[in-house]
């Protein structure tokens, strides 16, 4: 949980006045995340991701969840819209713990920074984990910066964006005559 009062606390000072921050939240703490991030954000939206992994049973509450959230803020008072229409609920295939503990999938990642983002801006994943994000980024010509605290976990990230390429666009398909 200390990781989202970091959040909140710290990115206001790096976030433009028209970007946003998107983070993934559990069904479990959700509420609680949102009051910490409700303190210097402006809530937006909660995108929903259908969980196509394992679902987790929340004993508690006697709950079996298969989805979790992608909650949406901007800066206080900005008006600040994403740059295209957004689904609401993503069917993205869920997690892909093939990089890291709490790895989630390429599909729901793409699709969102391509949402929020433009090609040659730059998105900043402090929690970077296995490198879905940066290697998103780099599919879709966004810079990036990224941080992971766990040496091993930052390796695998490094080299799963090392070893990709940039998937081509239309137009230098077109120059390579690939697409008539």
């Amino acid at each position: 949980m200390y990781l989202y009062d970091w959040l909140s606390d710290e990115t206001p000072r790096v976030l433009k006045d028209d970007g946003f921050l998107l983070t993934y939240v559990g069904t479990y703490w959700k509420s609680d995340v949102m009051k910490m991030i409700d303190r210097n954000y402006e809530y937006y939206f909660d995108f929903i991701l259908l969980n196509g992994g394992n679902s987790p049973i929340m004993w508690q509450r006697k709950i079996i969840s298969r989805n979790k959230s992608i909650i949406a803020y901007r800066k206080k008072g900005s008006g600040s819209h994403p740059y295209t229409n957004v689904l609401s609920f993503w069917n993205g295939g869920g997690e892909d713990k093939r990089f890291h503990t709490w790895g989630q999938d390429e599909s729901s990642a793409r699709y969102y920074i391509d949402c929020f983002s433009r090609r040659g801006q730059l998105v900043l994943d402090p929690f970077c984990g296995g490198g879905t994000t940066p290697y998103c980024c780099k599919m879709l010509d966004r810079h990036y910066v990224s941080f992971e605290i766990e040496p091993a976990t930052a390796d695998i990230a490094r080299s799963r964006t090392h070893t990709m390429q940039n998937m081509m666009d239309l137009d230098t398909c077109e120059q390579l005559e690939f697409v008539k």
